[in-house]
């Protein structure tokens, strides 16, 4: 029988440090916290050996079956090691002087009444680490300001905060409804973040001469970062399409199509806000550069 081997008050302390003092799997502060020996051998008590686990997740661990939940059922030891490495990137990364990592606040319910909030902590490329909700049954909007500004500043000083522009429906709230979270697109968390966007980011925008139909990049230093297209479709409909984003507009009556297409990509270059825009025409490819946005003829075929 192996002898069981404790770890010291030391590393205890550095590993609790290391983890802020959260569970590595719910991330959940300020409970209970254990070190769990991931693989099973009490003896073995070097630091890549121990996870800090709360109470009820290290339990879960041992007692699977002893749990009527769905969240972490599957807590075996490569989960676990998963969780602990991921928790130990996040954390290093939150400490840098530029983060790539991003706060997102929802809020859900309407103008009027505003029923939680949803704090989440991702990874550029959308990959969630933390979340935490507030909920107006348990405290007000007060609170939930001072909380989220804490709860950010406690991971990193240098962590952007986004907000989503528009409060989400009650019934996707995460603790009353389906719920789902909403995070930032890998291009504009680098938009957002990147104190060098004003300076390296470029719009590449191509308008085919013959046909009702253009092309937009953006690219940050050599790196593409979005890429959408807009064409007039059955002369009825300007049909944008964008990386995850889809929309067909009815043609309006009362104004030009080129007029109508030139709003669409001019909101879309506000929003991207690039520090230089390249328009091209003629052979796709060796297009040659025009001065402005100028749209053909083309554009004006519409059916009644």
């Amino acid at each position: 029988m192996t002898k069981r081997k404790h770890p010291s008050r030391e590393q205890k302390e550095r590993l609790l440090t290391k983890n802020l003092y959260r569970c590595c799997v719910c991330k959940r502060g300020g409970i209970a916290l254990h070190l769990h020996h991931i693989d099973e051998d009490s003896s073995n008590t070097v630091d890549e050996n121990l996870a800090v686990l709360c109470v009820q997740d290290h339990d879960l661990h041992h007692r699977p079956d002893a749990y009527d939940r769905v969240k972490h059922t599957e807590l075996g030891a490569e989960r676990i090691k998963e969780f602990k490495s991921s928790w130990k990137r996040f954390v290093t990364e939150a400490r840098q002087d530029k983060p790539k990592i991003l706060a997102t606040v929802s809020v859900y319910g309407n103008y009027e009444h505003i029923h939680a909030a949803q704090l989440v902590m991702q990874w550029f490329d959308e990959k969630i680490e933390y979340e935490r909700v507030f909920h107006l049954l348990e405290s007000d909007y007060e609170y939930w300001a001072e909380e989220i500004i804490r709860e950010v500043d406690y991971f990193g000083k240098n962590i952007k905060v986004a907000i989503i522009n528009e409060p989400l429906p009650v019934e996707h709230c995460p603790c009353c409804g389906k719920g789902f979270s909403r995070t930032v697109k890998e291009g504009i968390a680098v938009k957002i973040t990147d104190p060098n966007w004003s300076t390296d980011s470029t719009c590449s925008i191509y308008i085919n001469p013959n046909q009702p139909s253009l092309a937009l990049i953006i690219f940050f230093r050599d790196e593409v970062i979005y890429q959408s297209n807009l064409h007039l479709c059955q002369g009825k409909y300007l049909h944008y399409s964008g990386d995850c984003y889809n929309e067909r507009l009815e043609v309006k009556k009362r104004l030009g199509v080129r007029t109508q297409a030139t709003k669409i990509m001019q909101k879309v270059i506000d929003d991207w806000e690039p520090s230089k825009i390249f328009i091209g025409t003629g052979n796709h490819d060796k297009p040659f550069l025009i001065n402005g946005f100028d749209l053909p003829l083309c554009w004006e075929k519409r059916v009644s």
